[in-house]
């Protein structure tokens, strides 16, 4: 009798175990509402995802340790420029790290969008992003339309987001 009643208790510590874990690996998708967040900038302001409301938003995780991230900073300044006052904020966050290393890496390569920092990765964490880059474009609503784990193109980017502006 004991022996039936341990097992059940294992069981069910078992299947309670998998359920956790299954809601904590979930990753906000498409269709989603994107998770709120307040970051400090690079100036020391304040922004959060609210105060982009109304437009189509870009948001990108990156870290400044990353090759790949790194290589994306003309792509992003360009999709930056090219819908600055036409409806798309521009985002990126800089994660796990405190941007010592920004502005080195900005002589190098000039940042002309926001950077938001991110230090310890809690934003990075409710958006669920296990690497960079990540980027996730969000529309005026606050809806998750697309999520790229992947280094951006310019031009499906581009297409992709003169087509929603379009609507």
């Amino acid at each position: 009798m004991k022996k039936r009643y341990l097992i059940a208790i294992v069981i069910a510590g078992i299947i309670l175990i998998v359920m956790s874990a299954i809601h904590f690996f979930e990753r906000p998708r498409t269709g989603d509402v994107a998770p709120a967040f307040t970051l400090k900038d690079t100036a020391g302001g304040q922004v959060s995802l609210d105060s982009a409301k109304g437009k189509l938003v870009l948001l990108h995780f990156w870290s400044t340790w990353c090759g790949a991230c790194l290589s994306e900073i003309p792509t992003i300044g360009k999709l930056h420029d090219e819908f600055k006052g036409k409806g798309v904020a521009v985002l990126t966050v800089l994660v796990d790290d405190d941007g010592r290393d920004l502005a080195d890496i900005a002589r190098r390569t000039p940042i002309n969008y926001p950077v938001l920092l991110d230090p310890k990765g809690e934003t990075a964490d409710s958006y669920q992003v296990w690497g960079v880059p990540e980027t996730f474009i969000i529309d005026r609503a606050g809806v998750i339309l697309d999520r790229t784990a992947a280094t951006l193109n310019y031009a499906e980017t581009k297409k992709f987001l003169e087509a929603r502006l379009a609507r």
